[in-house]
């Protein structure tokens, strides 16, 4: 490939994954569909615009099956992240719970596809169909359905590709309140499935306070989401070492993201339906709202991250990890001289070295001093002189780590928390990005008002009233977690 090529490469796609030109490289692969060859100059691109231009295709032109689908919506209260549960306006067939995103509905190329949709939720909406380009006016759902009625939409599935369905009344709204799915065209003919399973990963993101009742809506995200979920409550995506499998990208939400993967790559075969002439491989993909990517991918080993490189949006509420993160797992890990990876965790674990023993073992003050500097504010703490029978349990805080990962106390213990690190943490109860209305305890926010840590060489203790497992974290911090169980 000479210099003139790779920048003709370059140049193209820097054009197929940026915003404006999504837009503009649809219709320019529109051609790819005839699979007609390609030319250039004026006449090649009136050519392929006369071989783009759409007009009706109708039902009696169906090569396929006729495939029926019900669908209807429901209000539902659904977990997003952990502890967090938002009201939702959600699709489902007859007989089946109502999920954000809706379900798939898989049809073969050629098929007559018939979506009876019966409004069963106190709001009009309709169905679009994203991406259906052939279908006739009347079936782009642009008419409302009210409350208790019914309607039917038909098409004929003209081309492969990932498309998808959503409301588009008032669509500012009913769309952030989770009604979309994805419709799936599988190819005609079996050979150009080069893939062995099929995986999806729908992007949206969304507002925990919102308010659906509001006069005007107003979405400030602080969750984002793939499937419906934000991790840490995404599923993993597994792909068996050197087996080849296809991801359905869609971003239904209202903001770009930037997807990035870990030790591995992937090849991009189509673009909202439109495949590439000549597919890209990258390992990072640019996606705006309503576009629609298709990705092979081939399995190795080891697990890898595919997250959100637009790092606000791999958050839960501000708190990081969470967002849009999913993990990709292949065959088991080998390490950089090729044998067998041990427990992974093992890298992660906080060593105690030199951590001066927990109240109440047989130790003395004097040991405990000796683990820290004279000049360190976390020195000769009160809570290293308590009596060793004292019924106050202390759990120290250094090297980024809880001592104590399971604490087991009886109703009514005081636990004190004492920072022996030179950084500001927190004890905070629940999990990372879970509601924080339902903490039980927080040391940074007892008062509701700025977070404050506790710093270096200060304390803060908590009496547990109510038995139970109460698991906690370290706000800034999270990789730090442990739990007290209350007997």
């Amino acid at each position: 490939m000479n210099a003139k090529q790779v920048q003709r490469r370059i140049a193209i796609t820097t054009l197929a994954v940026s915003v404006l030109g999504a837009a503009l490289t649809a219709g320019f692969l529109a051609s790819a569909r005839s699979a007609a060859t390609a030319t250039s100059g004026r006449d090649g691109i009136i050519s392929r615009f006369e071989q783009a231009a759409n007009r009706t295709v109708t039902v009696q032109q169906a090569t396929g099956q006729r495939r029926e689908f019900t669908l209807e919506v429901h209000k539902i209260q659904a977990e997003i992240a952990p502890g967090v549960k938002v009201e939702q306006w959600a699709f489902n067939l007859p007989g089946q719970p109502p999920t954000v995103p809706g379900p798939a509905l898989v049809v073969n190329q050629g098929d007559h596809v018939v979506i009876h949709f019966k409004n069963t939720h106190d709001q009009p909406h309709t169905l679009h169909l994203h991406g259906i380009d052939r279908l006739s006016q009347e079936m782009d759902g642009l008419n409302e359905v009210l409350p208790g009625q019914e309607t039917t939409y038909e098409f004929v599935a003209t081309e492969a590709g990932t498309f998808g369905y959503h409301c588009h009344f008032q669509t500012y709204l009913h769309a952030d309140m989770g009604m979309y799915g994805a419709i799936i065209v599988e190819p005609r003919d079996p050979a150009a499935r080069v893939w062995k399973g099929e995986h999806a990963m729908i992007l949206d993101e969304w507002d925990s306070r919102q308010d659906p009742k509001a006069a005007v809506h107003k979405s400030e995200p602080n969750y984002f989401l793939v499937n419906g979920k934000s991790f840490p409550l995404i599923p993993d995506i597994t792909i068996p070492d050197g087996q080849t499998d296809l991801i359905r990208i869609a971003d239904f939400g209202e903001e770009v993201h930037s997807l990035h993967m870990h030790g591995n790559s992937f090849l991009i075969i189509a673009r909202n339906g439109f495949p590439l002439p000549e597919p890209l491989q990258e390992d990072t993909l640019l996606i705006a709202p309503g576009e629609r990517v298709d990705i092979l991918v081939k399995g190795r080993d080891g697990a890898f991250p595919f997250h959100d490189h637009i790092v606000k949006d791999v958050t839960n509420n501000g708190i990081y990890p969470g967002g849009i993160h999913v993990m990709l797992k292949g065959g088991p890990a080998v390490t950089a001289y090729g044998l067998p990876l041990t427990d992974p965790t093992d890298a992660h674990s906080h060593s105690m070295a030199g951590m001066p023993p927990a109240v109440g073992a047989a130790s003395t003050a004097g040991e405990a001093d000796e683990a820290y500097p004279d000049s360190s504010p976390a020195h000769n703490h009160f809570y290293d002189h308590l009596p060793k029978n004292s019924p106050i349990k202390v759990v120290n805080i250094v090297n980024f780590g809880f001592d104590q990962k399971e604490l087991h106390v009886k109703v009514g213990t005081k636990v004190a928390w004492v920072n022996r690190d030179a950084v500001g943490h927190s004890v905070t109860a629940g999990t990372p990005g879970g509601d924080p209305r339902t903490r039980a305890f927080d040391s940074s926010n007892e008062a509701g008002g700025t977070p404050v840590m506790i710093a270096q060489g200060k304390d803060w203790a908590y009496t547990f009233t109510k038995k139970g497992v109460y698991t906690y974290y370290c706000l800034p911090h999270t990789n730090m977690v442990a739990k007290v169980v209350v007997e």
